[in-house]
């Protein structure tokens, strides 16, 4: 339906990708999944940086393919399909320049966007989770019970800011040119959502400590570490937004950007059903093949469905975005939709593919777990459930 809403050069670039991850990154994905949680491999991000895919949401005024949500998203399933851990760290970087694309200045932008999209990978991280951090502020309710950040600013003074603390599950960490993170003004007599603010920090910045990548369940491509912060200057030209608008700006650009993750969920789903069915119509059984089946191909028949269902979430959240429509329902809607599709549908297809796929090293057990991670990558299913309920 919302592919027929795009021009005839957005869905060859999406087709392009296609092609671009079937040859070159999709082939890779075991080897890159095996390594991904000890070393940092730039190798599929190169290709992408080299047709300026990294970012391309970013306007043509900073060097980006200047694309619509909607086409970010298809591509975003294009580059999953092939490894979900790749295009978390193209969702990493979508999610670390955000902040600008709302509330940046021009200096800003001219600083950090056209690293993103020159030919060689250049990447940014997002720093916002941590240990013990809750982010019920979002939910707008009345009764706010938030437990503030551990990353504090010892001065609210815009030209003495000296920062301590630490971020956790950072994406990106490894290789990240630059840091987009959240402080909390050590200030209790103001409220406290008007207390956080939004930092982007160059990583060779005095005072940054990175941790050892952490072992991940899934997404492992992406290279996750902790960042500790110690007694880091933060310069002027560092904050995003007026004083005080941290949490405003990341509530926008959650909204903006968790489609992006669903888009993922689907390209895995997507992956799966389609090894399952490809294995259904190869594994035999009584002398025929296993889809012949009827709990078989009934169950496969389900997967499609919900498939294709994921994708018009998705879909629609996306579209709402760029039409300057509300998406403060389609957005949560279509991860939680996704997410919950690409656990379902690769759990599905462990079973249909058989014993070899709980071994190490194949392809649907890769995908049962980048489902699961991606399931609390930018906010669990239960987050965003309360992010709906709060709207009802």
């Amino acid at each position: 339906m919302f592919r027929d809403t795009i021009s005839k050069q957005d869905r060859e670039l999406v087709f392009f990708t296609r092609d671009l991850v079937t040859k070159h990154i999709a082939p890779r994905a075991l080897e890159y999944d095996a390594h991904g949680n000890d070393s940092f491999d730039s190798s599929a991000l190169d290709i992408l940086a080299e047709h300026n895919l990294l970012a391309p949401i970013i306007s043509p005024e900073y060097g980006g393919r200047g694309l619509s949500t909607l086409v970010t998203a298809m591509i975003m399933e294009e580059i999953a399909a092939g490894c979900a851990g790749v295009a978390a760290s193209v969702a990493a970087n979508i999610h670390a320049i955000c902040p600008l694309l709302v509330a940046g200045t021009e200096e800003q932008m001219r600083q950090y966007l056209p690293l993103m999209t020159a030919p060689k990978t250049s990447l940014g991280a997002i720093a916002i989770m941590e240990n013990g951090f809750n982010l019920d502020i979002l939910l707008q309710t009345e009764e706010v019970n938030i437990c503030g950040s551990s990353l504090k600013a010892k001065s609210g003074n815009q030209e003495d800011m000296i920062i301590n603390g630490s971020k956790d599950y950072v994406m990106n960490a490894a290789a990240a040119n630059f840091i987009t993170t959240m402080i909390e003004y050590d200030n209790d007599s103001e409220p406290i959502s008007s207390r956080f603010q939004l930092l982007i920090i160059p990583m060779d910045t005095p005072g940054i400590k990175l941790d050892e990548p952490r072992r991940k369940l899934g997404l492992r491509y992406c290279s996750t570490s902790a960042i500790h912060f110690q007694e880091l200057k933060a310069e002027p030209q560092f904050m995003i937004g007026s004083p005080g608008t941290g949490m405003q700006i990341f509530a926008e650009c959650l909204y903006r950007t968790v489609p992006f993750i669903g888009a993922i969920c689907v390209g895995v789903a997507r992956a799966a059903y389609q090894h399952a069915l490809e294995v259904s119509k190869e594994r035999r059984i009584s002398g025929h093949p296993v889809f012949q089946e009827s709990t078989v191909s009934h169950s496969l028949v389900n997967m499609a469905s919900k498939l294709n269902a994921a994708r018009l979430s998705v879909h629609h959240a996306c579209w709402r975005i760029d039409q300057g429509h509300d998406y403060t329902l389609t957005s949560p809607q279509a991860k939680l939709v996704s997410s919950q599709a690409a656990q379902d549908i690769t759990s599905r297809a462990m079973e249909i593919v058989g014993s070899q796929a709980y071994v190490n090293g194949n392809k649907a057990e890769k995908y049962l777990r980048d489902a699961k991670m991606l399931s609390i990558v930018d906010g669990s299913e239960q987050f965003h459930r309360y992010l709906l309920a709060s709207q009802l």
